[in-house]
């Protein structure tokens, strides 16, 4: 069997699916009825940054994986940290964000095999909103969010681990835009935002799934 452990925040958890399973549920569920054995562990939170989730993901995710054979961590780690301020700083500067997340993947990697998520385009608001954690000002804008999935890009690249970058592919027609212009903040995605994210994540993950059905077939 196959465990797929999901630690993140907003886009991970699931908010605003209406059918309560997020991306992960919905990806578990398809290689389900495909005939895979594979369960999930969805250990999402909304608004975190990074270095707050930093300090949870390992000691999270160890009881579930330690002794697992085979599993994979995503690690998603959210636009709370891209939230631009009354200044225009983002939330989590970018040299505080890059070492959190490496330490993260550094620890999340003596568990299983990482897997990078990248961020989801926004729908950029005029005027800024209060955040929901803090109460300080935010708003977003795509254009450092997407400077933020190219870095990611590169650093999984330059780790060897897979990626799926959900700036580009969210971007490529209207129904990801579409699922997320009901939300105050332009951020979290509906039940059709969660599918296609679901759905691309299948295709990226479609080859390990194979290779471990040939494995134990």
């Amino acid at each position: 069997m196959k465990t797929l452990c999901f630690i993140g925040t907003t886009i991970t958890c699931g908010a605003r699916d209406r059918d309560a399973l997020g991306w992960p549920g919905r990806l578990t569920r398809q290689l389900l009825r495909e005939g895979h054995s594979v369960h999930h562990y969805n250990l999402g939170i909304p608004g975190e940054t990074l270095p707050v989730l930093a300090k949870r993901a390992e000691r999270e995710a160890r009881p579930r994986l330690e002794g697992v054979e085979d599993a994979l961590v995503f690690l998603e780690p959210g636009h709370a940290d891209l939230a631009l301020l009354k200044d225009s700083r983002r939330r989590t500067d970018a040299t505080t964000f890059e070492a959190h997340l490496t330490v993260t993947m550094d620890l999340l990697d003596g568990l299983a095999p990482v897997v990078l998520v990248g961020p989801t385009p926004v729908a950029e608001r005029e005027a800024p909103l209060p955040c929901p954690v803090t109460g300080e000002m935010i708003h977003y804008r795509n254009t450092p969010i997407a400077a933020v999935s190219r870095r990611l890009g590169i650093l999984a690249a330059e780790r060897g681990c897979l990626y799926v970058d959900l700036y580009e592919e969210m971007m490529k027609g209207p129904a990801f835009a579409a699922s997320i212009e009901d939300d105050p903040y332009g951020v979290d995605p509906g039940s059709g935002g969660h599918k296609l994210i679901a759905d691309y994540a299948h295709a990226l993950l479609a080859p390990v799934m194979v290779d471990e059905d040939a494995r134990h077939g």
